[in-house]
C-alpha cells in the first residue's frame, strides 16, 4: 500500500495565497495527468456535454473556482505527458509532480517556459553551481536530466488561463530502465540530501509563483541574463531539425539562436527537439514526472 506523504498544504498555502490570491491546493493520490486534469476543468462550460453524452450528463459545467488558481500535486501519475506527445515516467515518493493553474492577462508568452525553469533552478541551487537548463523546457544536473516543464493554455471566457506542469526526479527510485533513458538520469538528492518531494515544493514555489505573478509585466526580458548563466546549450555543438550548428544562447523573446555555416538561425518554441551533441539525445521517455 502506497504510503501518503505530509505535504504540509496548509502552511504552504499560506504561504502562497498572497501572491495568488484566490488559490487553492489539492492533493491527489493517484491521477494520470495533473495538466490534463486542470485542462478539463477549465473547458468545462456550462450546457456543454462531454463527447458522446447528453447536456444533462455535466449537471454543473464549469465551477467559478476552476477559473481561480489552483496547484495541483499528484503523489503518483500514472500518464504524465511530455512536449510533442511524448511519454514521462513518476514513481510514488520519488518524484515530485505537480501542476499550476492561472489566469495570464497578456499578448507575448514568448520566454514562459524559460522564466519557469529558471525560477525553480534558482530555488534549487541558488549559487548555480549543478542545475543548468536545457532549451525549451528541460532542468539538467550534471549533465543528466533532472525534469522538465510543460505548459498549456486554455482560453477561459474572455481571457486564457496557463496551466504549467513540473515533473522533477527527487530521488533515484524514480530511475527507469536504462533501455527508455536518452538524456541520463538525476535525482534531485545528488544535489540536496536527503530532500523530499514535499520539501522540494515547499522550497521551489514561492520563487516560481513570484517569478509566474511577475510575468505579465516583466516578461522574459527580466530574466534572459539569468537564463543565460546556466544556459546548457550555450557554445555546445547541437543540431535542431535539419540545423546544425554552435548554441549561441537565447533572443529577447526566448528564442534559440544557433550559429551555422550560413549564419545565425533562430528557432522558435516547438518548432523542433533539440539534439545536444555529446549531452544525450532529444526527448523520449524518460524518468521524470510531468503533467
Amino acid at each position: 500500500m502506497q504510503e501518503h506523504q505530509n505535504w504540509g498544504a496548509e502552511a504552504l498555502w499560506q504561504d502562497l495565497e498572497p501572491l495568488l490570491p484566490g488559490l487553492s491546493i489539492e492533493v491527489l493520490a493517484r491521477v494520470e495527468s495533473t495538466n490534463a486534469t486542470l485542462v478539463e476543468r477549465v473547458r468545462r462550460d456550462e450546457g456543454t456535454p462531454p463527447a458522446g453524452g447528453r447536456a444533462g450528463d455535466r449537471p454543473y459545467g464549469r465551477r467559478q473556482h476552476d477559473l481561480h488558481p489552483c496547484l495541483l500535486i499528484a503523489e503518483h501519475q500514472t500518464h504524465g505527458r511530455g512536449r510533442q506527445g511524448r511519454s514521462w515516467h513518476s514513481t510514488a515518493g520519488a518524484s515530485l509532480t505537480f501542476s499550476l493553474s492561472l489566469p495570464l492577462e497578456m499578448s507575448d508568452w514568448s520566454g514562459l517556459s524559460l522564466v519557469v525553469g529558471a525560477a525553480i533552478a534558482e530555488a534549487l541551487d541558488p549559487e548555480g553551481r549543478r542545475l543548468r537548463l536545457k532549451w525549451p523546457n528541460d532542468l539538467w544536473l550534471d549533465e543528466r536530466k533532472l525534469g522538465g516543464i510543460l505548459i498549456e493554455t486554455v482560453p477561459a471566457g474572455s481571457s486564457r488561463m496557463a496551466v504549467i506542469g513540473v515533473g522533477l526526479n527527487v530521488s533515484d527510485r524514480a530511475k527507469v530502465a536504462d533501455s527508455q533513458l536518452n538524456t541520463g538520469f538525476a535525482c534531485l538528492q545528488e544535489l540536496i540530501e536527503d530532500i523530499t518531494p514535499p520539501m522540494a515544493l515547499a522550497r521551489l514555489a514561492p520563487t516560481l509563483v513570484k517569478a509566474l505573478a511577475a510575468f505579465p509585466a516583466e516578461g522574459f526580458g527580466a530574466w534572459r541574463e539569468r537564463f543565460a548563466r546556466r544556459d546548457l546549450l550555450q557554445g555546445q555543438p547541437i543540431t535542431a531539425g535539419l540545423l546544425e550548428g554552435t548554441g549561441a544562447g537565447v533572443n529577447e523573446r526566448g528564442e534559440l539562436l544557433i550559429d551555422t555555416a550560413r549564419g545565425r538561425q533562430t528557432v522558435s518554441g516547438g518548432e523542433v527537439s533539440v539534439r545536444l551533441g555529446g549531452l544525450g539525445g532529444p526527448g523520449g521517455a524518460s524518468a521524470g514526472a510531468l503533467g
